[in-house]
């Protein structure tokens, strides 16, 4: 499952935008899964978005930090 690209929050106001929509939702869902079902479950999914989240932003600075000749 590839997931769409946000972009850089520091190079673009729609970039930013797109990451405080997704941040928003994410923290929502949290909130709902911590009222309807248990705060360990909370906690469980707030621990699978961030890794969701994190393996792109970490294969995206990894890029970044590359040698120049990989481009």
């Amino acid at each position: 499952m590839k997931l769409p690209s946000l972009g850089n929050p520091l190079k673009s106001e729609g970039s930013a935008f797109r990451w405080l929509v997704v941040v928003l939702v994410a923290a929502i869902a949290v909130g709902v899964v911590a009222e309807l079902i248990s705060p360990t479950a909370a906690t469980v999914l707030a621990l699978v978005l961030i890794g969701l989240v994190s393996v792109p932003v970490l294969r995206g600075i990894a890029h970044m930090l590359g040698s120049p000749d990989d481009d």
